[in-house]
């Protein structure tokens, strides 16, 4: 039986955020220069979730250390050109050095569970492990890795579906979905009361995007209390498809 290789302990959690992002922060690291230490406030225009996942990813990479002091690696990748060969060369070492695990396995037969399982032993659980293997089959994939169609389609399968490239929402007829929408119809509910009373001044909710491989985040800062009519409707309207959405992609 086979088993799962030893990882070293001074990984961290890998790379989850999506690759156009880290593709994004690298370029924009290209045009605007190279500092000798690195923090959120290098991409300004990003959430504060995506500097942070910038911030841990490039730790994973060992593109800067923990004190965020820029390393050679980095240098060595800003000063490719984008979509180049080299820049292809440099991210494949770089990849080839932090996911030693993941290339211990033969990539051209190895299927979505064994390389779910490496990715587990660096850390990685729950909806940010299926990100960071995503993560992995992108770069892999744009440095030219060999990888079974296991890992490239089944990928494929879950980014591009539908065919026709809308998204599916058979999730948002469901009965469970169905139910909620009707019970917020009557808001004197008992059921009604309840999910109101779970909710304080500020509340924030983000959902991960499979098919833009990004992130969604609705926020408020409204009295729940004094929703009426189309405001109620909308609101809820709009939390019960992000659920809905968010637990499909549990189940997938």
């Amino acid at each position: 039986m086979a088993t799962t290789p030893q990882m070293t302990s001074d990984k961290g959690i890998p790379v989850y955020l999506s690759f156009r992002t880290f593709q994004a922060a690298v370029q924009s690291l290209r045009a605007h220069g190279l500092p000798d230490k690195l923090d959120r406030t290098a991409w300004q225009s990003r959430s504060g979730g995506e500097q942070s996942q910038i911030i841990s990813g490039f730790k994973f990479l060992k593109l800067i250390d923990e004190n965020e002091l820029t390393q050679p690696s980095l240098r060595k990748l800003v000063d490719t050109a984008e979509n180049s060969k080299e820049e292809k060369q440099v991210l494949g070492d770089i990849l080839r050095d932090r996911y030693d695990g993941v290339f211990a396995l033969n990539l051209k037969t190895a299927t979505i569970g064994a390389l779910g399982e490496v990715i587990s032993a660096y850390g990685a659980t729950g909806s940010t492990r299926q990100r960071a293997v995503r993560f992995f089959i992108k770069a892999a994939e744009y440095c030219g890795v060999e990888m079974s169609a296991r890992l490239t389609k089944g990928l494929r399968s879950r980014s591009e579906s539908p065919a026709n490239g809308e998204r599916d929402t058979t999730e948002s007829t469901s009965p469970t979905a169905i139910t909620s929408r009707r019970r917020r119809r009557h808001p004197n509910s008992e059921t009604a009361g309840n999910q109101a009373d779970s909710y304080s001044g500020r509340a924030v909710k983000t959902i991960s995007l499979r098919n833009v491989e990004g992130d969604l985040t609705l926020s408020g800062t409204f009295n729940p209390f004094e929703l009426n009519g189309e405001e109620r409707k909308l609101v809820y309207d709009i939390i019960d498809l992000m659920k809905a959405y968010e637990e499909n992609e549990t189940a997938s």
